[in-house]
């Protein structure tokens, strides 16, 4: 079969806040075994992409007649994937409920049009299971494809970030001089501290956090923060304080590490931090 009969039916793209250029490269579609039987006899053609899928057709007669013929031989009427993520941390990165368990489903039946772009956004729906062998599930149906031409549709697939609490512990095991000690940054987030704790290793430390301001995290830095021993006349404005810098340029969360703080109202994703000076 020649190249230039294929005729492109959709993409599928998935993106994410949390990635630096928003693709998400971590999910991954595979057809079902029925799916995948579908598309070898008919001749259909998957092209895999950095972060999704495209997928073509050669039909012998009309796109729609093609797609009816397959559901009522088949007994199926849409195209089927289960979503493998390769990401152990994903779920712990994005906005979704803390703890869950379960896949994440998307169907071309479930979808809402992008504002002025002929993009299909696909809603999310979240299935509790307690034993889940892929992240989700992707089902597109042959209703949706049927009046396909020259113009393919765009399945788009968008997650936030988790934005969460930071925590910064300073273990000062050299008795370095902090007399004033802040986290400050260039812009509108400022941090609640320091607190004296002791961690559960016996240590002692300074607790700064980010108190009810919620970061989100990244996979590259977007906030930068420093720690200074804040001079007496700086007054206790923490955005403008000058003094001596003792860090410059704090780390960033690491997004395999999130502590969850039980309330009444909701659950409070924290991320800690522990910097030994």
């Amino acid at each position: 079969m020649k190249q230039s009969h294929y005729i492109k039916l959709l993409n599928t793209a998935v993106y994410h806040t949390f990635y630096d250029n928003t693709k998400c490269n971590c999910l991954h579609f595979i057809p079902t075994d029925k799916t995948d039987k579908i598309l070898k006899k008919f001749g259909f053609m998957i092209n895999t992409v950095s972060n999704g899928f495209d997928l073509f057709a050669n039909p012998t007669s009309t796109l729609s007649d093609t797609l009816d013929y397959i559901s009522k031989t088949a007994s199926q009427d849409f195209f089927e994937f289960n979503i493998k993520c390769s990401n152990p941390s994903f779920l712990l990165f994005t906005d979704l409920p803390v703890n869950f368990l379960g896949l994440v489903n998307y169907s071309s039946q479930k979808t809402q049009n992008e504002e002025n772009t002929s993009t299909l956004v696909l809603n999310q729906s979240l299935e509790t299971a307690p034993i889940a062998r892929y992240f989700g599930n992707l089902k597109i149906y042959f209703e949706d494809l049927k009046n396909v031409s020259n113009n393919p549709i765009l399945y788009k697939i968008s997650f936030e970030a988790r934005a969460t609490q930071w925590q910064y512990y300073f273990i000062n095991k050299n008795s370095l001089p902090l007399n004033n000690p802040v986290v400050t940054q260039k812009g509108s987030i400022q941090f609640k501290g320091p607190e004296q704790v002791t961690l559960q290793t016996g240590e002692k430390a300074l607790l700064f956090t980010s108190d009810t301001n919620n970061i989100p995290l990244s996979e590259k830095p977007k906030y930068k923060f420093d720690l200074i021993n804040k001079s007496e006349s700086s007054g206790t404005d923490q955005v403008n304080s000058k003094g001596k810098v003792i860090i410059k340029g704090l780390p960033i969360p690491d997004v395999s590490r999130i502590n969850i703080i039980s309330n009444k109202e909701q659950n409070q994703v924290t991320s800690p931090m522990y910097i030994y000076l």
